[in-house]
């Protein structure tokens, strides 16, 4: 049912309008304006109107809520919510409704470093070590890491601790757990050296925070931006948040848990469209909002100059040209029309965010949305809406089109060049292989459970020297030559539409990955054929994340001595989620080998042989995996008294299975996880539990959590 609520205008200064409109659209309206009269200002009905029918689009799409803010340096232009915040109580988002902002988190952890920079308190580079001594990892060339290269991703780092990262708990010593990891890690490159995506490096500045102001990185945070900027709704998820505050997430047409994600600095924050809009305003003011001062205009400045230039890239991507906290300081969409643009992207489990802002147009628009994932859509959105401002006001000629799917001319492909590409590529977590086809063609296929999958149709050599399909022209795939670090290197390069679908956007895919010198060794061999349990996960991912708890590793054909790590993680979809390691040189140890700026070589890991217990366990980045050969048999009839050893590792039994159901008892405080024999979740809860393992062949799983040395009950009858 529509409900108004009261407009408030006050001439010399701020008037609000709040109204809902529909049970599936508007919740809340702002507008905020500056002294003076209201036809002083540029109208923005067409801006709006272009934001109500992108939000609407991403309802239909799957969104359960949306929330847009537009605003210039002084004033909320508009400010809107849509959808639902609570299906089930038909709550609607209002101007105090917090969503999740994902990444665009970082930008808090840029400002908070960037004050500190103006205080003179730190020097942006000056190693890192400098101001957190203890700071260690395990290969030489840590100690060069600056506190630039935090903020600007070329730290380094592997990337990414995903253990206890994005959960449905708060884990308070999660940053303590990252350097740890760390203190455990190679630097996948030279610090420096080049720029991809590392949430880590924003990570640990709360940690630097700390050490330099003496308070927590949150306190910090709450009283040198947030209650300055009057952002009175945003939180970081220590605690849980009270019912109604925030827009829940859905899946299956459930909801789910609140989010917690414990990166802080990297990732955590819960905030509104209005909130962020002071953070878009105050970055268009030159580092203030009114008579509030937060940074130096300088420091602002700092933060907008692309930190890509001069360092590896094979090719330059526009949507990552890193600035310090922004993923872009040259935002394509908005280039595209000549306008500059700042841009940062948010992503978690549960929402998708977006910020832009353009100094030159004094604009900036804030996007978020409970949508997994979702900050591609919502970069999108705040292109359209920007690009209709610009058109609405005259400072555009014309208000750009998604561009045609034109099927470019086809080219005789340059003698040698099939050969020469052909081969294997790999990225993060993905595996492609090139096969020259008979009619000059490219056909692209993935490494999936059935081999070599084809991926999409045949690639052809156009005019333009790059390879595409006539079915998808836009989308068009190259292979250039690099010297990496003095080694002749090769790069799959990718150019496909982006953002509102007006301009290419290119980018570093994959690189090539050769044969090893000799085959696996015998110790490699023998390992091909085992599995391995994560023991120190979350028992909260492995509950709402549907987890395969099996780790297991695999060769790739035409690359001897390298092997696909396949680790725990949701079901795959098409392909394998494998991270290629290099096991020529050791007979314990797989290393991380693929360097790639920008995005696709982020969040890569070593892989360890570890000895424990006369059995090898496995070590990849900060997960501890037990083979599956070591669990103990609990038997039908049999009775088991758990204890969990000193690290506080998760215990595992395999429990007999027949051609009757198996009762299953667990006497515990604890959690509890029970799997069928092919390791798809049979039950999983807290606390004294009976269940049952269906009838069956083979064996069942069993896992139970529990604090140090305490003892857990289980029984099969």
């Amino acid at each position: 049912m529509a409900r108004a609520y009261p407009i408030y205008e006050a001439r010399a200064k701020v008037s609000e309008i709040l109204r809902r409109v529909t049970a599936a659209a508007t919740v809340t309206t702002f507008f905020l304006a500056s002294c003076g009269s209201r036809s002083s200002q540029p109208t923005y009905d067409a801006a709006i109107q272009e934001g109500k029918t992108a939000a609407q689009e991403l309802i239909n799409q799957g969104a359960s809520a949306v929330a847009i803010a537009l605003v210039d340096d002084k004033r909320i232009i508009w400010s809107q919510g849509f959808g639902l915040a609570d299906r089930d109580t038909g709550q609607m988002p209002t101007h105090s409704t917090m969503f999740g902002v994902g990444s665009v988190s970082k930008m808090f952890a840029a400002i908070a470093v960037m004050k500190l920079v103006d205080r003179g308190v730190v020097d942006l580079d000056t190693p890192l070590v400098t101001y957190l001594p203890a700071f260690r990892m395990a290969s030489s060339g840590y100690e060069n890491i600056t506190v630039r290269m935090l903020l600007n991703h070329s730290s380094g780092f592997p990337g990414t601790d995903y253990r206890n990262a994005d959960i449905r708990s708060p884990v308070p010593g999660y940053v303590d757990q990252v350097l740890q990891t760390l203190s455990m890690s190679r630097l996948k490159d030279p610090p420096g050296y080049m720029s991809v995506y590392c949430n880590d490096g924003f990570t640990i500045t709360a940690a630097l925070v700390e050490a330099m102001t003496g308070k927590s990185y949150v306190q910090f945070v709450q009283d040198e931006i947030l209650t300055p900027l009057g952002m009175a709704n945003t939180r970081y998820p220590l605690s849980a948040f009270s019912a109604g505050s925030y827009a829940k997430a859905y899946v299956n047409g459930a909801a789910k848990p609140q989010e917690f994600v414990n990166t802080l600095a990297s990732g955590a924050v819960y905030s509104t469209a209005d909130d962020m809009a002071r953070i878009a305003m105050m970055l268009l003011g030159g580092g203030r909002v009114g008579t509030t001062r937060i940074l130096s205009s300088a420091s602002v400045a700092d933060m907008a100059a692309d930190q890509t230039i001069g360092s590896f890239d094979p090719i330059h991507n526009n949507s990552f040209a890193f600035g310090l906290g922004w993923d872009s300081v040259s935002q394509p969409g908005l280039a595209a029309v000549g306008f500059d643009g700042w841009a940062k992207g948010g992503d978690s489990n549960d929402y998708g965010a977006a910020i832009i802002v353009s100094p030159q147009a004094q604009l900036g628009i804030v996007v978020i949305a409970a949508l997994g994932n979702g900050s591609a859509r919502a970069i999108a959105i705040a292109e359209r809406v920007l690009l209709r401002a610009l058109y609405e006001n005259g400072r555009i000629a014309a208000f750009p089109s998604p561009l045609p799917p034109v099927v470019p001319p086809v080219a005789p492909v340059p003698d040698g060049l099939l050969a020469a590409i052909a081969g294997e590529y790999a990225q993060g977590s993905l595996i492609v292989q090139l096969q020259a086809q008979p009619d000059g063609s490219l056909q692209a296929s993935v490494r999936s459970d059935a081999g070599w999958t084809q991926s999409g149709p045949p690639l052809k050599y156009r005019d333009d020297g790059w390879f595409a399909s006539d079915q998808d022209p836009l989308k068009a795939f190259k292979v250039v030559d690099a010297d990496l670090l003095g080694v002749p290197t090769q790069y799959f390069l990718n150019r496909a539409p982006a953002g509102y679908g007006h301009y290419l956007n290119f980018g570093v895919f994959a690189q090539r990955v050769r044969r090893r010198p000799g085959n696996l060794s015998a110790a490699w061999q023998a390992r091909l054929s085992s599995t391995w349990l994560v023991v120190n996960e979350n028992p909260d991912e492995l509950a709402w994340n549907g987890m395969d708890p099996r780790l297991r590793l695999a060769t790739v054909p035409n690359v001897d001595g390298l092997i696909a790590v396949r680790p725990p993680a949701k079901p795959a979809e098409g392909h394998i989620d494998a991270h290629i390691v290099d096991a020529s040189a050791s007979d314990t140890g797989g290393t991380m080998m693929l360097i790639i700026p920008q995005l696709n070589g982020r969040d890569l890991d070593d892989l360890d042989i570890v000895e424990r217990d006369g059995a090898e366990w496995v070590r990849f980045g900060s997960y501890m995996h037990q083979p599956l050969a070591s669990l103990p048999v609990l038997p039908r009839g049999a009775t088991d008294v758990v204890t969990i050893g000193p690290e506080g590792y998760a215990e595992w039994r395999a429990v007999a299975s027949d051609v009757t159901a198996v009762q299953v008892t667990i006497t515990t405080t604890g959690a509890w996880h029970l799997y069928d024999p092919e390791f798809k979740t049979v039950a999983n809860g807290k606390g004294n539990a009976a269940t049952s393992l269906p009838a069956g062949k083979g064996l069942g799983y069993l896992t139970v959590f529990g604090d140090p040395k305490q003892a857990i009950t289980v029984a099969a009858q």
